[in-house]
């Protein structure tokens, strides 16, 4: 052995090799991730020479820093900051690139090589069951690849250079050039695919792909003349696909969606000269960039769409309308974590960035303080309701050179949409994740989408007054005709800026024609559809002259069926006698705080037209169930006789619906008056079990109890806990009754990374939390794992914090795909 190398990469090395020993296959001994033991060749020496040269000549400028600062006279602060900053740079660098070759090797090697060589990044099939190998899928990809190349290419230059063209304009930055676009030989790999056979439109077919990209691609750029590129671009995420509506022809589809859910992760290195920004808070800025441009194009809510046959419209596969909105406000944050120290006294400058999709805001920065009031408003449109996410984060401000990553990382929260639209508005605090404090306050609103003008005059006062949204608008930009040339020499590149209120959206630019096909879905979010106007602008991209354009006054919307205008030809101003341009244009009235009820779809979109929903039979019934009181006390301890969460608290009305067609009338009748009995009788017990627990009938050896909410979320492999309240904790007959909170910890794991702790209630031996807490558990860790609660009593400054009650939950024992509320019980501390 000549070469000596770090021991994980030796190890993924040798099981590589032995792996592809066993196989016929030439590529696997082609393509090594670390190329093992070599024999030494004749110019050996004068190799490593060379290698020395250029080690020294790369560290020249440092030793020579370093011998001038000791030759003026300057302090050895200045020596010590710059070798350990280059010391963290290397040690980032070297981090980096242990990451990339696992990427790539998971990219190159099929699924057996990558579980023999890492156990611990095993493809999405392996951890959940409803994830299907799909080793075909890598083969037809692989051999595709070249073609898709091609298309990909001509979407960059079309799409994404625009785009990253106009966000370095903000760095000033000018002059991006794409020179050379090469996706290489290398595929990207599907880890797995999940096709969605419940909860689904019959008229359309979903999946979702694990995706991951680390191949050889070639990208070289400019930026002012600099010459620089792209090498070891690696990208991972859930890639969806929606195949809809299905009809009878071939290919059985007419149309395909392909999205992210949300923004996947991206990491690459840069060579060239531009190699100067590749340090750890420079680089952020192009990564920043490149990441947000993605989003724009492939994260919800924008969408890739094809149209694959004549029978369907291009408007129903490219026109989108999200299920709802999502109005989020941050309110404060308390206890955020001290991150610049000025003589012993902590402070940070904080704020936070609200994330769903690739829609993006950022609150204003409070500066000196720990606890920041913001009470920021944002809204964002929610595409797919069940899928996304709203993510918070919450950064520290740190002045210097511009870039998210020179900030101090405060933490993070995560909000399922579902629950919120469940429930219509919820006022909540949310424990920070992955941060010792902080907790942030935020009040989320759901607004349901409706095409009727008089919801609008309802609930428009109210949201007008704060200058938020009372309408979404989508406006589909199909096509124009007869365009004038801005030049007599060439034809135009026209495209389409869009102007709404005081927001404009553009569409892409087609070169050198006169009559041009967009085929482009804009949304907006509208203050005032009454007094808002809409502003169509056709412009050369070439001389940056206008070719015409349009207003329309949206409040003319308002008397259409629907508020809809469908396929409509406008007639441009300051155009040509026969210009047109062609556009659909619908109107979305936001009706606040309306829960969502019986909305199984995977999608939740009105993209197609779906099934529409079924109502009752003439035959079934309804019946009231008076609602049961809500004492201060659980329900005796049985975990059936189970309180629900208040963000899950369903309707009073029960549905009793009516059997199949196929049954005689008789048996509907039993069976409406079977459920009818059932539910009246389990009114009857837990109005019993409530007047025996009053009664102080607790069971031998048991204390108090604890309500709570137990969830996992697959997605994201996130254990979410909910701790509602305590009841009837001991010392309540005392004079000074103690000041309880409630610990948590995941077992086995007793470090401070699984210690989770409510706030303090004062003064009650009934108190009440309502606190979310989450941790990261892989889903084939969960049976495994236990719950610690502990109720502990933190009374007086210097108290010694005795430990109340406790219980250990099981969570093998539980149901958690889908939120379980319940009582445990708590035993005495011996």
């Amino acid at each position: 052995m000549t070469d000596t190398k770090s021991t994980d990469d030796v190890t993924i090395s040798r099981e590589m090799s032995s792996s592809s020993s066993k196989t016929s296959s030439p590529e696997k001994e082609i393509v090594p991730i670390n190329r093992s033991v070599k024999k030494k060749k004749p110019n050996t020496v004068s190799k490593s020479l060379v290698g020395f040269c250029k080690i020294a000549a790369k560290h020249l400028p440092l030793v020579f820093g370093v011998y001038a600062m000791g030759y003026f006279n300057f302090s050895i602060a200045w020596i010590l900051g710059i070798v350990g900053i280059t010391a963290a740079t290397d040690q980032w660098r070297k981090e980096r690139n242990y990451r990339m070759s696992t990427a790539r090797a998971s990219a190159i090697y099929d699924d057996k090589d990558v579980i023999m060589a890492r156990v611990s990044d095993l493809p999405s099939w392996v951890f959940f069951p409803d994830f299907d190998r799909a080793e075909w899928l890598n083969k037809i990809l692989k051999q595709v690849w070249p073609n898709v190349g091609h298309y990909v290419r001509n979407i960059i230059l079309e799409s994404v250079q625009p785009g990253i063209r106009e966000s370095l304009k903000a760095y000033k930055l000018g002059g991006f050039k794409m020179e050379k676009i090469s996706l290489g030989t290398m595929p990207f790999r599907v880890g797995g695919v999940k096709v969605y056979d419940k909860n689904v439109s019959r008229n359309e077919i979903v999946m979702d792909m694990d995706i991951c990209y680390a191949g050889d691609c070639d990208i070289r750029f400019s930026v002012k003349g600099l010459k620089g590129g792209i090498k070891d671009f690696q990208m991972s995420g859930m890639l969806r696909v929606v195949m809809k509506p299905l009809i009878s022809q071939i290919p059985l589809f007419g149309g395909i969606q392909i999205f992210f859910l949300n923004s996947p992760s991206v990491d690459f290195n840069l060579i060239g000269v531009v190699d100067v920004l590749d340090m750890p808070g420079l680089n952020g800025i192009l990564r920043r960039v490149i990441i947000e441009q993605i989003g724009a194009f492939l994260v919800l809510p924008n969408k890739l769409s094809f149209t694959l046959s004549d029978v369907v419209s291009p408007i129903a596969v490219k026109i989108p309308e999200p299920s709802g909105v999502l109005r989020v406000r941050v309110v404060e944050a308390k206890q955020l974590m001290k991150m610049d120290r000025v003589l012993g006294i902590g402070k940070s400058d904080p704020y936070a960035i609200v994330t769903v999709g690739s829609q993006e805001f950022r609150t204003k920065t409070i500066s000196n303080t720990i606890n920041p009031k913001w009470d920021f408003y944002c809204e964002a449109k929610v595409e797919s309701l069940r899928a996304q996410n709203c993510f918070i984060q919450v950064w520290d401000y740190d002045a210097g050179f511009p870039g998210i990553q020179n900030d101090d990382y405060l933490g993070r929260a995560t909000v399922d949409i579902y629950s919120i639209a469940k429930v219509g508005k919820k006022d909540m605090w949310v424990t920070l994740e992955d941060v010792k404090s902080g907790m942030i306050h935020l009040e989320l609103t759901w607004f349901s989408l409706m095409d009727d003008p008089v919801m609008l005059k309802m609930h428009a006062a109210e949201t007008q007054s704060l200058g938020l949204s009372s309408a979404l608008l989508i406006v589909y930009v199909d096509s124009a005709t007869s365009l004038p040339s801005a030049r007599t020499s060439s034809k135009p590149d026209p495209y389409v800026i869009v102007t709404a209120g005081n927001r404009s959206e553009q569409t892409s630019a087609r070169m050198r024609t006169c009559d041009p096909t967009w085929e482009q879905a804009l949304v907006f979010l509208v203050c005032n559809p009454e007094s808002d106007d809409l502003y169509l602008k056709v412009m050369d991209q070439k001389t940056g002259g206008e070719l015409g354009m349009e207003k329309i006054t949206l409040v003319s919307l308002l008397t259409l069926p629907e508020m809809e205008l469908s396929h409509q030809p406008l007639s441009l101003k300051n155009s040509g006698p026969e210009s047109k341009l062609i556009v659909s244009i619908r109107l979305k009235v936001m009706v606040p705080g309306q829960p969502i009820e019986g909305n199984d779809s995977i999608l939740d979109t009105g993209d197609f037209a779906t099934e529409p929903p079924r109502t009752p039979p003439p035959s079934a019934e309804i019946v009231k169930v008076k609602p049961e009181p809500k004492p201060d006390v659980p329900v005796g301890n049985d975990t059936q006789n189970s309180t629900p969460a208040p963000s899950a608290v369903a309707s009073d009305t029960v549905s009793l619906s009516g059997t199949s067609e196929r049954t005689s009338s008789l048996d509907k009748s039993m069976s409406s008056s079977t459920n009818t009995l059932s539910a009246i009788k389990t009114g009857l017990d837990r109005e019993s079990s409530i007047r025996r627990r009053q009664k102080g009938g607790l069971p031998p050896g048991v204390v108090s109890q604890v309500q709570l909410t137990l969830r996992y979320s697959s997605q994201r492999q996130r254990l979410i806990v909910v701790v509602h309240k305590v009841s009837q904790l001991p010392g309540g007959d005392q004079p000074d009754p103690p000041d309880p909170y409630v610990k948590l910890y995941l077992l086995p794991d007793r470090s401070a990374n699984s210690k989770r702790k409510t706030e303090i209630v004062k003064d009650t031996v009934n108190p009440v939390f309502d606190e979310t807490f989450e941790y990261t558990v892989a889903p084939i860790d969960l049976p495994a794992r236990e719950l610690e609660v502990s109720v502990i009593n933190r009374k007086g400054r210097f108290a010694r914090s005795p430990l109340m009650c406790s219980c250990v939950i099981i969570l093998g024992h539980h149901d958690l795909s889908q939120a379980v509320t319940q009582w445990f019980d708590l035993k005495p501390s011996e």
